[in-house]
């Protein structure tokens, strides 16, 4: 019973691979790394997308954003593969960082790309459109206790607090500004919460608006850093402390919250003599962090005062006389190349390079692959029963034993790999053969040429 089993479902693998092989050209896969997560925690996405073949072109995944969370690249898309059984299929690969800034269901969404890919036995890539799988993952609130609105999540956070004069040498009326350079852990900048300062009783305090930035290796490490410059306006004299910068953050790792802060410093104010500049320099500080209101001001000229009125209509006129020029020559470029690559001649040349660069690779797969499809070009050939055909063409077996050689180390021994020796034993042989069956080709299409010249001259 137990054989009948396995039997049964080593016979079931084979049909679907099999199945895979000849009917599923392209597939698609989506991957997330987490279940659930917490807001501002981040999740990583992986599309993939396989072929039984290979890719012509690069693929372009696009840029975009989620509605309820930011979102970045990892890089750009790699290269990988996939085996299912025996066979190998070639993949590209792309991973996006998601960070959710709200609760509930978070989907990340099924994608349209286009992809140019050859079919089986073929060597043209063909265009074709595929879909990627949506994925929908859970997205939790802070824990009981944490503040929403100063809840951040990271691996890591460092306060760099720096000011731009010493404070033990300080008057009224001077004006102090402090840098506080935030940088976060596996986060973005926008995701660390802005800070709000206390009014003080020595001095007025104007923040500015804080300046986002990120990193990214590309390696699977992203941080956020977040630089936010305060003015401070001394008004009284005395000795003061500045309170230090505290910043609290989640570690989803450890699953426990940290503080971490600057430290606290003392400033010494000194009395001023000339004090004159206090107020004006009060109200230029407080204009810098009001919304500025519309003014009523002159209108300044623009180019559009030193051109014609009629700028547009001459604009499109020079336009379409340009389309007209340039339309016809590009017409006839790809016409011409159109003509050229449906030649036989090119067909075989182009399959020709790709089965040399598979020999010189060691690849013993794509090398039988090119081959096939390099048979497939040549005249009086056939990939059915090419070592007939090519026994007609150059009246030796040398390049079949060569191929059957490697067939036997692939399919026999497992190997994949072509030993150098072999390897230039077979590229020997394919350009020796290669100029006998393009030199008979010459000689056939002259014999035809001369019997219709022939026939011309005497029906």
């Amino acid at each position: 019973m137990v054989k009948r089993i396995i039997l049964s479902t080593f016979c079931l693998f084979w049909v679907m691979t099999t199945f895979a092989q000849k009917r599923a050209n392209i597939f698609t896969t989506t991957t997330i790394n987490k279940k659930e997560v917490m807001v501002g925690e981040p999740f990583k996405v992986k599309l993939s997308i396989y072929t039984t073949t290979w890719f012509t072109q690069g693929l372009n995944f696009e840029d975009f954003q989620l509605p309820n969370a930011l979102m970045i690249k990892d890089g750009r898309a790699i290269p990988n593969s996939l085996t299912i059984g025996k066979y190998l299929y070639s993949g590209v690969e792309q991973t996006y960082w998601v960070f959710p800034f709200s609760a509930g269901e978070n989907t990340f969404p099924s994608l349209t790309l286009e992809v140019q890919t050859p079919d089986p036995g073929d060597y043209k890539g063909k265009k074709r459109i595929v879909h990627t799988k949506e994925k929908t993952i859970k997205v939790v609130p802070p824990p009981l206790g944490e503040d929403p609105k100063s809840w951040l999540v990271a691996s890591s956070v460092r306060i760099k607090d720096t000011w731009n004069k010493n404070l033990s040498e300080v008057k009224v009326g001077d004006v102090l500004k402090r840098t506080i350079t935030i940088t976060a852990g596996n986060t973005l900048g926008p995701m660390i919460p802005v800070r709000e300062f206390d009014s003080l009783d020595w001095a007025g305090i104007y923040p500015e608006h804080p300046i986002n930035s990120n990193y990214n290796n590309n390696e699977g490490y992203i941080s956020g850093t977040q630089k936010q410059v305060v003015t401070y306006l001394v008004q009284e004299a005395g000795t003061f402390e500045v309170p230090g910068v505290t910043v609290r953050y989640y570690n989803p790792r450890t699953k426990k919250s940290k503080d971490v802060s600057s430290k606290d410093l003392q400033i010494v104010v000194e009395e001023n003599p000339n004090l004159s500049m206090l107020a004006s320099l009060q109200d230029s500080l407080n204009k810098l962090n009001q919304v500025p209101e519309e003014e009523t001001k002159t209108p300044q000229k623009t180019w559009k005062d030193y051109v014609p009125e009629q700028w547009k209509a001459i604009l499109i006129g020079l336009i379409v006389l340009w389309l007209f020029y340039k339309i016809k020559p590009i017409t006839r470029i790809r016409k011409r190349i159109e003509d050229i690559r449906s030649t036989s001649t090119y067909k075989e040349k182009y399959a020709y390079g790709q089965l040399r660069s598979a020999i010189k690779s060691g690849h013993i797969e794509k090398s039988i692959q090119h081959f096939y499809q390099w048979i497939n070009t040549l005249p009086n050939q056939s990939v059915s029963n090419y070592k007939e055909t090519l026994h007609q063409a150059v009246l030796n077996d040398h390049l079949s034993d060569l191929i059957a050689e490697i067939s036997e180390i692939k399919y026999s021994q497992g190997g994949t790999v072509i030993p150098k020796k072999l390897q230039k034993a077979l590229l020997h042989q394919l350009n020796w053969d290669r100029k006998i069956i393009l030199q008979e080709k010459k000689k056939e299409n002259l014999y035809q040429r001369k019997t219709k010249i022939l026939k011309d001259l005497n029906p």
